[in-house]
């Protein structure tokens, strides 16, 4: 007789087996990014490119996390996942979560701080003078940026239960739970009743739609503040405003392609404990993609790192005859959250 309650394949050999293929090609492009920031940056850049380079830090640590040292796998829709990662022999799994959850949050962080340096930017444009009071004011605005991206590290750590006696809970009221959930790599989220479980769900919902809508609202923004300032400017503006909203729309597609939408999925499965087979390989594949998503971005939205690119793969560039205006040099340094 059967008495597996799984309804998972917990050790999917040929999928991992191909993905961390993929990923040994891919991360050819972090240190390439690395070196495009430290040494394409333009001096112009000031200060934006160390912003630039932190946030290019963070998102290879998520991706080394995510490819190979601890490579998370969930088992949708339950409040269980698995720690596959090259680490998971040497370090404790809980605090290998941990970990994770401090990298993924101040990864997304660090991208926030860089749209918000690039909206301080657009609106100080005019303003050439670093007065005390704007100082005061901008120090102000990235406590609070820091803050929206942070505040999720406590709470989920927080919500950790026993592990001993989560384990038991499952095992003794849910139909399905993972065979391998007494392996030590295999941790417990969140307490398994259903309040914890739905407010774990609903706060994680919330905290990834906040984040989209405030990316996108922020463009909207910083795209108004430069069509209203360059009305009477020439056609080549006008041209590049409409290439920084079409960048613009691209950037929030990547955003719900490799982030809202698999972790929304993943906890409204969660929520209404609704199991779609093979959902789980979509949301690995496209949650863990989420930190190359944000890499690739910056060859489409800096033209520095662009044109390297372009001279290293042997693309010709159509050089335009029109002299070009000046804000059209700033405002191509424009980048929203990946």
């Amino acid at each position: 007789m059967n008495s597996s309650h799984s309804i998972w394949n917990e050790n999917p050999v040929v999928y991992t087996t191909i993905k961390r293929f993929y990923s040994a090609i891919i991360t050819v492009i972090y240190p390439f990014a690395h070196y495009c920031v430290l040494t394409k940056s333009p001096k112009k850049f000031g200060f934006l490119k160390w912003v630039i380079y932190f946030h290019c830090f963070w998102i290879t640590v998520e991706w080394l996390s995510n490819a190979f040292l601890i490579d998370i796998l969930d088992f949708q829709p339950s409040v269980t996942l698995k720690i596959d990662g090259f680490f998971n022999k040497i370090f404790d799994s809980l605090f290998l979560y941990k970990v994770y959850c401090c990298i993924e949050a101040i990864s997304s962080t660090s991208a926030l701080f860089l749209f918000t340096s690039r909206l301080l930017m657009i609106v100080n444009m005019y303003r050439p003078i670093l007065s005390i009071r704007r100082i005061i004011c901008e120090t102000l605005i990235y406590v609070v940026v820091g803050i929206f991206g942070l505040w999720s590290i406590p709470a989920t750590i927080w919500q950790l239960p026993n592990q001993k006696s989560a384990k038991e809970e499952i095992v003794n009221i849910e139909p399905h739970y993972p065979d391998c959930i007494w392996q030590p790599t295999c941790i417990v989220v969140s307490a398994n009743d259903t309040d914890s479980e739905h407010l774990t769900a609903i706060l994680t919902i919330l905290n990834w739609v906040s984040i989209g809508i405030a990316i996108f609202v922020s463009a909207k923004v910083v795209f108004y503040l430069l069509a209203r300032r360059m009305m009477h400017e020439s056609e080549a503006t006008r041209r590049m405003h409409k290439k920084f909203n079409q960048r613009t729309i691209f950037q929030a597609i990547l955003y719900l392609s490799f982030a809202c939408i698999p972790f929304s999925v993943l906890y409204l499965t969660i929520l209404f404990n609704v199991h779609i087979p093979g959902i789980t390989y979509l949301i690995d594949f496209f949650s863990e993609n989420h930190p190359t998503a944000c890499a690739v971005s910056l060859f489409l939205y800096y033209d520095p790192y662009q044109n390297f690119l372009l001279d290293v793969v042997g693309w010709k560039r159509k050089i335009s005859i029109e002299k070009p205006s000046t804000i059209v040099d700033r405002s191509t340094f424009v980048i929203v959250r990946c």
